[in-house]
């Protein structure tokens, strides 16, 4: 016997039949009266600025009573539970659900009749405040000819945090929210949102924005020519060659001028008197900011002075 042959045979009017005794079906049953228990929503105010609601169920069974088509419209608007903890006593509390705090459409002709738990758990942190700097986390990309001013300045330079107590205690700082910004050539001011962990319950910043200025400078290269100096408790006796160099200094235009401009020579230190040459590196001290150095030559001699 081919079964397969018997199901397809007239499948239309197979089809149709089902859809009628369905619907037959629903018509018989529409008006039964039931008790059907629906997934509810819970909603918790903690109106206790002390403490933080860091765990609690994210849903509850309520059981309603009606007509079956009635009963099939709470699938469409779920039902909440709102409770409002206006005085947290510890860490840990137990909360009764009353079937009073349970919000649906009421126009359905339903009516709740219990909910299951009938109470629950409820978990709660002190809240804690900090006050902590603020990094930027900003990717910066400078227009060609052209360099960004470090570092980049943040008004507030910190803000403070709020949090569960667990949480504020590793804090050392908080970042910005991650941006890029590319081809500048002008000072940027760009108002950037703190990153804060969705995570954690109970986060907020007090501003929770930051102003961050990227500042530009266009890019120069200035050369110099100055006297290789000896200095030291022992510089008397020493001398070095060669007697000058040529200092190189690249970066951004500002910086190099006032780098330039105080730049007097490059200066050995010779702290004892020397018994015969002997070589040493030429350096300048670090410069703050955008700033390349170089020195030619790289290396001088210090001799004994005869």
């Amino acid at each position: 016997m081919n079964w397969r042959a018997i199901l397809l045979e007239n499948i239309g009017f197979k089809l149709a039949a089902f859809v009628v005794v369905a619907m037959l079906w629903v018509s018989v049953t529409a008006d039964e009266r039931q008790a059907q228990p629906v997934p509810t929503a819970l909603s918790v105010e903690v109106t206790d600025t002390t403490w933080i609601l860091v765990e609690s169920p994210g849903d509850v069974s309520t059981t309603f009573q009606g007509r079956n088509r009635e009963l099939l419209g709470l699938l469409m608007e779920r039902p909440v539970v709102s409770l409002q903890v206006d005085s947290v006593t510890g860490e840990q509390m137990r909360v009764a659900l009353p079937v009073d705090r349970v919000e649906y459409n009421r126009d359905l002709g339903v009516v709740p009749s219990f909910i299951s738990p009938p109470a629950v758990d409820l978990r709660f942190e002190r809240r804690r405040s900090i006050r902590l700097p603020v990094v930027a986390d900003v990717e910066t990309v400078p227009a060609p000819g052209f360099t960004v001013v470090q570092p980049l300045t943040v008004e507030p330079e910190s803000v403070t945090v709020r949090g569960p107590a667990s949480w504020i205690e590793g804090l050392t700082r908080v970042s910005t929210r991650s941006i890029r910004l590319e081809d500048l050539s002008t000072t940027v001011m760009r108002d950037v949102p703190l990153e804060l962990p969705a995570s954690v319950p109970g986060v907020e910043a007090d501003p929770s924005a930051v102003l961050v200025t990227v500042s530009l400078d266009s890019l120069v290269v200035r050369e110099l020519r100055v006297p290789v100096r000896v200095t030291g408790a022992a510089g008397e006796f020493a001398r070095v060659r060669p007697d000058s160099a040529t200092v190189t200094l690249r970066g951004a235009a500002l910086v190099v001028e006032e780098r330039a401009a105080s730049l007097e020579a490059v200066d050995v230190v010779v702290p004892n008197r020397p018994e015969r040459a002997y070589q040493v590196t030429l350096r300048l001290e670090a410069v703050e900011g955008p700033v390349g150095v170089t020195v030619e030559p790289a290396t001088a001699t210090v001799e004994p002075r005869t």
